[in-house]
């Protein structure tokens, strides 16, 4: 069986962690598939990860071609464009079609990049948050088009969605999401919100985040947790910390938002270094990708630099690019993790390293929600210094017992995380597709 999962971005470590889990999965349901994974980051991003057999992106090398960049300029990234931008898909769809049954060569870039999808058997749209109307997700509704026009059975893997906003994008993609086999969703209110748009939800299922499949069962303790790492018991307080830059801060404007986020950040830092007599390290699952459009690493960097010497002299940062199973190996050498990205935390978990979540979105109060933990989620908008120095100070105090509650809950999440392979499998045997 041959299955593309389309929309990856790999350069994004969170978005490579679902896609690692992912594969993982699927090939348990399916033992004997060949995945091919369509990424906008290629052929870059094949050099980070050489065990993926990865395809390029149809609809970013679309956008590239200097017609459709034309259409751009004159109209805007609005109604028109997302039109042209679909027919120019379709027309790619049936010359590829033509072209390659009477063995001809494929003239264009997004022509060659379509043509593997003519093989598929089926095709996944990759987990992700993508499809929220505060983001353009027009190029995944000229996926999706390209999917059915070729006839191919779609199913979406673990989405969360928010309330869809009533314009032209939502009017493209909501028929689109009432013709997939099957939308795995992480949350509840995720299922509503499709209800909410397309009048039915019976092709949508619940399954936990997909990364939870990456967990397996560890020490709760801090002192098992050091010995198991090769640390002394007795050890320094070793803290991790991932940030990252952000456009939407709640209720707060950018640039209010930014300024509370920093100073809340640095003054828990102060208070962990003097207080707690900690070592700091700033890590996340978006750095060490110099093709990547952001780098939370250079974020860390500024945040750093305005600490104050006697603090800094107890920070570092690392910047190097690491895999998903790379940076589990690597929380598991802290003591806890403060998060401002949701797949690095679930990492955490997943290395039996207490996390401390600051959320920027719903899909944080839901995962914690489900862990038992959501006393511990500060909101992204509503963070401040003292109150959030003090929430750190008091999670320190508490770092064995959040370990276990996270233990507790992570098998369940895990085996909710794996049922999305028997719901994909069930899906697509529905369709006459793949064993039964």
């Amino acid at each position: 069986m041959r299955i593309i999962i389309e929309n990856c971005v790999f350069m994004n470590g969170g978005d490579s962690a679902i896609g690692i889990a992912l594969r993982e999965i699927v090939t348990e349901s399916f033992p004997d598939a060949k995945l091919k994974f369509a990424d906008s980051g290629m052929p870059s991003i094949a050099r980070y990860y050489p065990d993926i057999d990865f395809i390029p992106l149809p609809s970013f090398l679309m956008d590239r071609a200097p017609s459709i960049r034309l259409v751009a300029k004159l109209f805007g990234k609005y109604r028109r464009y997302l039109v042209v931008r679909k027919l120019y898909m379709s027309a790619s769809v049936i010359l590829t079609r033509i072209l390659t049954s009477v063995g001809l060569p494929l003239p264009t870039p997004v022509m060659r990049a379509i043509q593997p999808y003519l093989e598929a058997d089926f095709v996944l749209t990759t987990g992700g948050t993508y499809l929220l109307s505060k983001y353009d997700y027009s190029r995944r509704i000229v996926e999706f088009h390209k999917d059915f026009q070729l006839a191919k059975p779609v199913a979406a893997f673990t989405q969360s969605f928010e309330a869809f906003a009533d314009d032209f994008r939502s009017r493209h993609l909501a028929p689109q999401l009432d013709k997939m086999e099957l939308i795995l969703v992480r949350h509840d209110t995720s299922k509503a919100h499709v209800h909410a748009l397309l009048g039915r939800s019976d092709h949508v299922t619940k399954v936990s985040d997909s990364v939870f499949a990456l967990w397996t069962s560890g020490p709760t303790s801090t002192a098992e947790r050091r010995e198991r790492c090769g640390r002394k018991k007795d050890d320094r307080l070793r803290i991790a910390l991932a940030v990252r830059k952000l456009k939407f801060y709640g209720a707060r404007d950018t640039e209010t938002g930014a300024a509370q986020f920093k100073q809340s950040t640095l003054a828990a830092v102060t208070a962990l270094v003097r207080d707690k007599g900690a070592e700091i390290t700033f890590i996340s699952t978006c750095q060490g990708i110099p093709e990547y459009w952001t780098d939370d690493s250079a974020i860390a960097a500024e945040f750093v630099a305005e600490l104050p010497p006697d603090v800094a002299a107890h920070v570092s940062v690392n910047r190097d690019f690491h895999t998903p199973q790379e940076l589990i190996q690597i929380l598991q050498t802290f003591d806890g993790l403060i998060a401002c990205r949701l797949h690095m935390a679930i990492l955490s978990i997943c290395a039996n390293t207490p996390v401390l979540p600051i959320s920027y979105e719903p899909k944080f109060e839901e995962t914690f929600e489900e862990l038992g933990l959501s006393e511990l989620v500060t909101p992204i908008g509503e963070i401040e210094p003292v109150p959030f120095t003090n929430r750190v100070l008091n999670w320190l105090d508490s770092l064995d017992e959040v370990a276990t509650k996270q233990e507790e809950a992570a098998p369940r999440l895990k085996a909710s995380a794996k049922s999305a392979g028997a719901a994909l499998k069930h899906a697509v045997a529905e369709r006459g597709v793949g064993p039964g």
